[in-house]
């Protein structure tokens, strides 16, 4: 295994008794959980560092080695044992941030006066907490033009997509109104392909070629899915992607989380309806001069719309993953009809997997949805601002 290497010269050398029973782990679904039973005086610091999560412990002891578990959220571990500490190292294949990745509990020890330290590993632990408003967007470079870009929530009718907490296509239309707000509240126009849980046409093909006919004449297309994995991988597989429409066999890459600004008081915003069906209009945009013509889209042969497409989906998951701390899983090609149809620069961004116990119910909470809109808008907006091209094409 090529992460042996790596783990031995992680070892401390040196071997003292043992002080605290052996690491327990245990699997359950979506999470990886990690117990040490601590005497009484023990302390203990959690530092994440990415690819792993380093756990020190003051007053214990621990014999050193390395532990295989293997699990989708926890590769393994190693133990050190230094002279004035011991370090747990937890390897974590999805990623543990100051945001996202792990949560700790403390509880009392089950005998004696100690306590159990609790460790959870999960790429699907993300920031959940309410979105606080962020500094206005205005255009510098692209300052007084008009973009127009439509949003596709995905699905619709009698097609409900990925089945999980809620269905996939109650989660993208939540997420195409909240997007189309934030669009417009920065002055760009918006067009969204359903406004309520119906679809274009009742044949499939039909109502994806009616959906990408209407970006012509626009400048962006965005297509909004949530995911759903294969079985046997359904406790496993979590995050965000974005795809875009370029040649086979391309390698996904992975772009750095954008930043997130800090900014004082809370949003609000209305909770999504579970039970009941949705109303078109449930979160009203701010009002735009509509009456503004919007600046008309440069022309494009396909390999400048492949590589202002790739453009686009770096900057849509930069952003996203910035607002969220998701798992990131990468810009991908794909052969999707949306993204192949299209005229003008196209992205099909999942959001999370249904299917994954803890990601599927993080897309029916009000708060993770705000930031996965805002981080989706933002990508757009820092995408029009500093790659579309403002002059068409000779």
């Amino acid at each position: 295994m090529r992460t042996l290497p790596l783990l031995l010269l992680l070892l401390a050398t040196g071997v003292r008794s043992q002080d605290i029973p052996p690491v327990r782990v245990g699997g359950h679904p979506g999470f990886t959980r990690v117990v040490l039973d601590l005497p009484k005086g023990a302390t203990y610091e959690i530092e994440p560092l990415g690819a792993a999560l380093r756990v020190t412990l003051r007053g214990v002891g621990v014999s050193p080695g390395i532990r295989f578990v293997e699990r989708p959220e926890l590769a393994g571990y190693v133990l050190e044992q230094h002279e004035d500490r011991a370090v747990l190292l937890l390897l974590t294949p999805q990623g543990a941030t100051p945001r996202s990745g792990y949560r700790t509990l403390s509880l009392p020890a089950l005998e004696g006066e100690g306590e159990r330290l609790v460790v959870d590993l999960s790429g699907a632990f993300v920031d959940r907490s309410p979105l606080t408003p962020q500094p206005a967007f205005r255009f510098v470079r692209a300052s007084g033009r008009r973009f127009s870009v439509v949003v596709d929530a995905g699905h619709g009718g009698s097609d409900p997509g990925a089945l999980g907490p809620v269905a996939e296509k109650w989660v993208t239309l939540e997420l195409a109104l909240r997007v189309r707000r934030f669009l417009q509240e920065a002055g760009v126009e918006v067009v969204l392909t359903r406004e309520g849980d119906t679809a274009l046409s009742a044949d499939k093909r039909t109502d994806l070629s009616y959906r990408a006919a209407l970006a012509n004449g626009k400048h962006l297309f965005v297509s909004i899915h949530a995911n759903a994995a294969p079985p046997g991988k359904a406790e496993g597989w979590c995050g965000l992607e974005v795809y875009y429409h370029g040649p086979p066999g391309a390698r996904p890459f992975f772009p750095s989380p954008a930043p997130l600004p800090p900014t004082p008081s809370p949003l609000v915003t209305t909770p999504m309806e579970l039970a009941a069906p949705l109303q078109p209009g449930g979160l009203e945009p701010t009002p735009t001069d509509l009456e503004d013509t919007p600046s008309p889209a440069p022309r494009m042969n396909s390999l400048r719309r492949q590589e202002l497409s790739r453009s686009l989906a770096s900057r849509v998951l930069a952003h996203m993953l910035g607002t969220t701390a998701a798992f990131n899983r990468g810009v991908r090609s794909a052969d999707f009809y949306v993204l192949r149809h299209t005229t003008v620069p196209a992205v099909l961004v999942e959001v999370g997997y249904l299917s994954h116990p803890l990601e599927g119910l993080n897309l029916t909470d009000p708060h993770y949805l705000d930031r996965l809109a805002y981080g989706l808008a933002q990508g757009v907006l820092a995408y029009l601002e500093n790659d579309h091209p403002l002059e068409p094409s000779p």
